[in-house]
């Protein structure tokens, strides 16, 4: 068996040279064919939204262009998609392309005290022109024209700049004057008892400032931060001291009924602080006074009053703690206080205890 090789070789040298000839140039123009087929192409020239269609196997934009005698001015925005990149065989397969050319116009742009001249294809919007002139909106600026609207030879922008300008000041809140009756000093005399504090208050103004002009501050909030307290007075006007009412029946300063009398007894006045408790385990306040809870049990109502009802009332009381004045017999009733200086007032003093009621075993 011959080689496949040496077979092929005798088929060769069988052919004729003219055979040969026509064989190559039908291979050649085959493959023109099958090149100019990939070259022509459907291209849609767009000028300014006016269209019109060309088929070509031109492989330049620019030489369809000249055959369609359309002049491009250098401000012109000319698009081209579709004609490849220029290589010998361009795009092959890709039948379609387009050149759009969008003609210039020029826009006046007013911002910052100045005129800017943008030139910018026709049918770009606002934004394209702010864009070009790198001009920013900003979160309260605002334009004449919408940002979106497309732009004509010839059309004026204008930009209009906005300001806030927030600042706060700080106010004292003076302080005021409480005032509260008292039976502890002569009737038209005051005391005072203790100093307040001035308060703070922040105010906060807004100011629109529209291209640098300024417009009116106006207050948007008003807090106080700091609360003021007061100055506070006593004022003898033969008030009672403890706010307490048990609803008994009081004529001329003394009650009409009572189980019993204590009179002319020794009576200081004490203080502790806000939350300080007792011996029963109530929170210390005006009109929970100290007693011996041999004498007085705990929980007993009382009327207290000056010995001989000569000005000083104390009021309704409950007793409610005890101390060793008390438990020694050198003290009969401990009276409480808001304020230290209201102690050293009260002082020690002669006082009738009238028992209303004794709490039930």
């Amino acid at each position: 068996m011959q080689p496949v090789l040496h077979k092929a070789e005798v088929l060769i040298s069988k052919l004729k040279p003219r055979h040969l000839v026509i064989s190559f140039f039908l291979l050649v123009l085959a493959f023109i064919m099958l090149w100019s087929a990939s070259r022509i192409k459907r291209v849609t020239v767009d000028v300014d939204g006016e269209k019109q269609v060309m088929v070509t196997a031109l492989a330049s934009p620019w030489r369809v262009l000249e055959e369609l005698e359309i002049e491009i001015e250098p401000e012109d925005k000319v698009t081209i998609k579709g004609f490849g990149n220029g290589g010998f065989f361009g795009e092959l397969g890709e039948n379609e392309a387009e050149i759009r050319i969008q003609s210039s116009v020029d826009v006046e742009i007013k911002a910052d005290d100045m005129k800017y001249h943008v030139t910018v294809a026709e049918g770009d919007t606002v934004a394209d022109a702010l864009e070009i002139s790198g001009l920013e909106v900003r979160e309260h600026d605002f334009l004449n024209v919408d940002e979106t609207e497309k732009l004509d030879q010839g059309d004026k922008i204008e930009l209009t700049r906005v300001d806030y300008i927030i600042t706060t000041e700080e106010e004292t809140v003076p302080r005021d004057k409480t005032y509260r009756g008292t039976s502890l000093i002569a009737n038209g005399r005051t005391v005072l008892l203790s100093y307040g504090k001035n308060g703070t208050r922040l105010k906060t103004y807004e100011q629109k400032v529209i291209n640098g002009v300024y417009g009116e501050r106006v207050l948007v909030s008003d807090e106080i931060t700091k609360k003021p307290t007061n100055d506070i007075y006593v004022k003898g006007d033969g008030s009672a001291i403890s706010p307490l009412d048990y609803g008994f029946e009081i004529v001329n300063g003394v009650p009409t009924t009572y189980e019993k009398v204590y009179t002319n007894v020794r009576a200081t006045g004490y203080y502790a602080p806000y939350g300080a408790g007792t011996a029963t385990g109530r929170l210390a306040q005006v009109g929970y006074v100290a007693v011996d809870p041999k004498i007085i049990p705990y929980g007993t109502k009382m009327w207290i009053v000056a010995h001989g009802n000569t000005g000083f009332v104390y009021g309704y009381a409950l007793a409610a703690d005890t101390g060793g004045a008390m438990l020694s017999g050198k003290n009969f009733v401990d009276l409480y206080y808001e304020t230290y200086y209201e102690c050293v007032l009260n002082g020690l003093r002669r006082v009738d205890v009238y028992i209303l009621e004794t709490p039930k075993d």
